[in-house]
């Protein structure tokens, strides 16, 4: 019987990291440039992840290859990577989806579960069986609730208000008028519209606001309490999706706004005690790429 090999991928904006089984143990990991299909184009995004996955593998022959990409969510994406990848490698099973299940498996190995990921944007994603939901990841201009660019942009707002004396400066807004380089309203609405908006850069704003409401600023605290709402919210509709409100369900907690405790974080896990009695929150896991590596285990014994 030959060795049956199985590689896991998660392929972010910035990074592609791959890991590798042979017969369920660990047999190597690499990683490289970011291969997001949405900001890349798929052929370029296809061509990241298969030059991580070949260093990955050595000479080994993949039985199995499931990768989880940021932007790949949507079926024709997914399909033509799928394609790309699979005709690399003839015989192999591959599987292409968005970096979300991926995440839930990191955390959660096995079984029902949700996934709640808040970094740059914000998803949920719920698994119950054979029934999976997401909620959120409609991206910056429609949805990510809750999110680092959600935080971000209502303190951009806010100063907004206090350029307009409709509002009262604080160190929120003074940090907003900083990053901005916007003194005055002419250079705000410069800042905001001379250029195309990059949602990292408003993203970046997240940290110092949380960690502000965190000594008790009003107005950080006011954002912080919204993202928490928002976050809630998203989490208890996925877990509604797929009945497991009532199931004491495990809940990860993933993305850098999950990285440290914060008020943010007291003030979800406090909305998850009573939204989903029971629940088990786990925070940190095994990285991505490992629970894309779960999955194709489980794909190749197929």
């Amino acid at each position: 019987m030959s060795d049956m090999v199985a590689v896991g991928v998660d392929a972010g904006g910035t990074t592609t990291r791959a890991a590798v089984s042979e017969n369920g143990a660990p047999a190597g990991e690499s990683e490289g440039s970011g291969a997001n299909p949405t900001t890349l184009g798929v052929h370029d995004a296809a061509d990241a992840i298969l030059t991580v996955v070949r260093k990955a593998l050595g000479h080994r022959k993949p039985a199995a290859i499931v990768v989880g990409a940021a932007g790949a969510g949507r079926p024709a994406v997914a399909a033509e990577l799928e394609k790309l990848i699979g005709s690399a490698f003839p015989g192999c099973r591959v599987a292409i989806g968005d970096d979300a299940g991926i995440a839930l498996r990191a955390a959660i190995p096995a079984g029902p579960g949700i996934v709640l990921i808040a970094g740059t944007g914000s998803i949920a994603y719920a698994e119950n069986g054979e029934r999976s939901a997401r909620v959120g990841g409609l991206g910056y201009l429609a949805g990510d609730e809750g999110s680092a660019f959600a935080i971000g942009m209502a303190a951009v707002r806010l100063y907004g208000r206090v350029l307009d004396g409709r509002a009262r400066a604080d160190e929120t807004t003074d940090l907003v008028a900083r990053t901005l380089d916007a003194p005055d309203r002419d250079a705000y609405i410069a800042a905001l519209y001379d250029a195309p908006l990059v949602p990292a850069a408003i993203a970046a704003l997240a940290p110092a606001i949380v960690a502000f409401a965190g000594k008790g600023n009003r107005a950080s605290t006011r954002i912080v309490q919204q993202a928490g709402s928002d976050l809630g919210d998203l989490l208890k509709s996925a877990a509604r999706a797929v009945d497991l409100v009532d199931t004491s369900p495990s809940i990860a907690l993933a993305g850098g706004l999950f990285a440290e405790n914060s008020l943010l974080s007291f003030l979800l896990e406090t909305r998850i005690i009573g939204d989903l009695p029971g629940a088990l929150v786990v925070r940190g896991g095994d990285g991505a790429a490992i629970g894309a590596l779960r999955l194709a285990e489980t794909l190749a014994a197929q």
